[in-house]
Formats: structure tokens, C-alpha cells, sequence
């Protein structure tokens, strides 16, 4: 009786540890940091923050990893890798660090603004105040005619670790309404550290450097928000 008790528990054991090694085999656990990340497998999200990611049928998969406030990563996986857990930590984003969301952001960003001329403003004083504002932000200017109210800039560039973003003011007259009016524009892009010209992306938030251009305009042409 004894020898029959140890020989299934031996059965037992191998079972597990065979187990064990095909698990090992096919699996290999991934965790990324912060917690809240998203894990997307071959493009196709999976989970959040642990995950075991199965090599099944193929040698390796594509990893990509999102958190808001951080720099999204991706990497290949390799089911050769001798790490049975692989641990990840995805580097804060300085561009969103240093830029304003929520409604700020849907107000001021992307989008035009529309400033009416304050009464008693002489178009040359408007002028003088909107150019004044430009020059205070904004070191190139690509295009200006004051006679048709238009202006741009050129797009400045702020670099960070892992991505730049750049930002344009375009200023153009506006015909909304019967009263004297300009609309203001600024638009924000971002792009990956190395990705090029074909790297920028339309950036939804406003970087706190820019912060007060509009407000800036709508009180000092407009006579207040």
C-alpha cells in the first residue's frame, strides 16, 4: 500500500513539474509599471498592467504599452527570453508634464478663438497690440499682412527626452458677425524622438508656455474674456 501511495504522488509530481515547464514554455508573464497601463498584443489590447502573454503557434509578439502621462512604448517579445516574468517601465512624458488638458485645453487649443475689437480701437492700435503679443512668444514669423489681417509663425519646436512637440499661431481676420473681428489659432502637434517629418501628430493639450497667448489677445484687443 505504502509503495502504491508514494509511486501516484510520484505521478503527481512529474505531472506538475511537466506542466510547470509546458506552462514556461508557452507563457511568459508580463508587468508594466505604472499599474494602470495598457497592454496591447500584436495591436490588439488584452489587458492592463499583468498579463500572460501566450507563444502558442509563433516565436515572438509585439508589445505595446500606453499610460496617460507616459511615454507609449513598444517591443518585440521573444518566447526564447529565459525571463519568465518581464517587467516594464514606461518613462513619464514630459510633453504632457508640462502641458494643461481638460477644458482649458478644449478651449484654447486647436481651435479658432474669435476676438472682437474693442470700441474706440483704432486699427492700427489693434494691430500694434496684436503684433506686440506675437513677438512676445513667438521668435519667426512665416507670414504677416497687416492690410488683410493675417499672420503666422513659423512652428517652434520645444524638444524633450522622448518626444518634441511644436506649436503655430495663426491670426486671421474674421467676417462672423458685423463688428470688427479677428480669430486665433493655436495649433499643436507632437512626434517621437527620431521619427521625422512623418512623426507629427496632432496634440490635443496646451503647453503651459502658451498658456496665456489667447487671454492675452482677448483682453488686451478684445477688452476682456
Amino acid at each position: 500500500m505504502m509503495k502504491k501511495i508514494i509511486l501516484f504522488a510520484a505521478v503527481i509530481a512529474f505531472c506538475i513539474n511537466v506542466n510547470s515547464q509546458n506552462y514556461r514554455g508557452l507563457y511568459k508573464t508580463v508587468v508594466v509599471i505604472p499599474s494602470d497601463a495598457e497592454i496591447l498584443v500584436n495591436n490588439e489590447p488584452v489587458g492592463k498592467g499583468k498579463y500572460d502573454v501566450s507563444f502558442e503557434g509563433r516565436d515572438k509578439v509585439l508589445l505595446t504599452l500606453k499610460a496617460v502621462g507616459y511615454e507609449a512604448a513598444s517591443y518585440y517579445l521573444l518566447k526564447s527570453n529565459t525571463e519568465q516574468t518581464v517587467t516594464y517601465k514606461l518613462d513619464p512624458d514630459e510633453a504632457y508634464e508640462n502641458s494643461l488638458g481638460g477644458e482649458t485645453a478644449a478651449q484654447y487649443a486647436n481651435r479658432w478663438v474669435p476676438v472682437a475689437v474693442r470700441k474706440g480701437l483704432s486699427e492700427d492700435e489693434a494691430w500694434m497690440r496684436i503684433m506686440s503679443i506675437v513677438r512676445e512668444n513667438f521668435e519667426q514669423i512665416e507670414k504677416t499682412d497687416k492690410s488683410s489681417g493675417w499672420i503666422k509663425t513659423f512652428p517652434a519646436v520645444t524638444p524633450y527626452k522622448a518626444s518634441d512637440v511644436r506649436v503655430t499661431l495663426e491670426i486671421a481676420p474674421s467676417y462672423a458677425t458685423g463688428e470688427r473681428q479677428y480669430k486665433v489659432r493655436l495649433s499643436f502637434e507632437k512626434r517621437k524622438k527620431g521619427s521625422g517629418d512623418e512623426g507629427w501628430e496632432k496634440y490635443d493639450r496646451l503647453m503651459k508656455t502658451y498658456r496665456d497667448v489667447i487671454p492675452n489677445l482677448l483682453n488686451s484687443v478684445g477688452g476682456g474674456m
